[in-house]
């Protein structure tokens, strides 16, 4: 399966699971503003710029180019280097899950290997300040058993969250308000993570998801062989 084959599946081989069209909604500056105290520990002058929907979208249609060109300058400020062979969408890829709203909930990445004969799988994640993977998990599918995987911060920090926790006033402050609306959060314990912090999922299928810290976030994914047909959202109002 090619690596943009990988995407649309990603976005959109769920049957039955849905996301809100929320563009506009939310914003990424306001609300990165109230992410815990930790995560605006950074070295001064390396805060990525945020942005709002209004830079994403015209008309209510995600601008992919919007997307690479806010990534780019977060790599600039990171001084992480990308092979321009990897600087097209047929490798790098955005994705706003059919949210319309992608300051705080999207990603882009490169999935480097997805191996299903040796099961082994790499991805490197790229995420904006606040912007949140949404909550997910992995079934066992298409003769393979449920992915597990690991992460390690290579640049900025993350909240990894996952199961338990509880809906206290500082953690609902933190995550998307189009998500908390569609009832598409049910994972309230996390770890913030710094560069070289690693974890992994706690059990197989279990939910799961991350958000950047105020100055965005490269994670690198260690994993099994990645299945879309194992893939769940949370959201039940997903969209192709």
């Amino acid at each position: 399966m090619q690596r943009r084959d990988v995407l649309k599946a990603f976005v959109g081989g769920v049957a039955g699971v849905g996301f809100m069209n929320l563009a506009g909604s939310g914003s990424a500056s306001a609300r990165t503003a109230s992410l815990p105290a930790e995560s605006t520990d950074i070295v001064k002058g390396n805060a990525m710029k945020k942005y709002d929907n209004d830079f994403f979208y015209k008309d209510g249609v995600f601008q992919e180019d919007k997307a690479f060109q806010a990534y780019f300058e977060m790599f600039a400020e990171m001084n992480y280097s990308i092979a321009d062979s990897l600087r097209t969408n047929k490798d790098f890829w955005v994705a706003d899950f059919g949210l319309g709203d992608f300051a705080n909930v999207g990603m882009g990445g490169i999935f480097f290997f997805n191996d299903k004969e040796f099961r082994y799988f790499g991805h490197d994640i790229y995420l904006l300040p606040g912007q949140m993977i949404p909550e997910h998990r992995h079934e066992a599918a298409e003769d393979m058993p449920a992915k597990h995987e690991a992460w390690q911060v290579r640049h900025g920090s993350i909240y990894n969250f996952s199961e338990g926790g509880e809906k206290t006033p500082q953690v609902l402050a933190m995550l998307p308000k189009s998500q908390l609306d569609a009832d598409a959060i049910h994972c309230f314990n996390y770890k913030y993570l710094r560069v070289g912090d690693q974890d992994r999922l706690g059990r197989l299928c279990a939910p799961h998801f991350m958000m950047a810290g105020s100055e965005g976030a490269i994670v690198t994914e260690y994993a099994c062989y990645h299945s879309m047909d194992g893939l769940r959202f949370s959201n039940p109002k997903a969209h192709p």
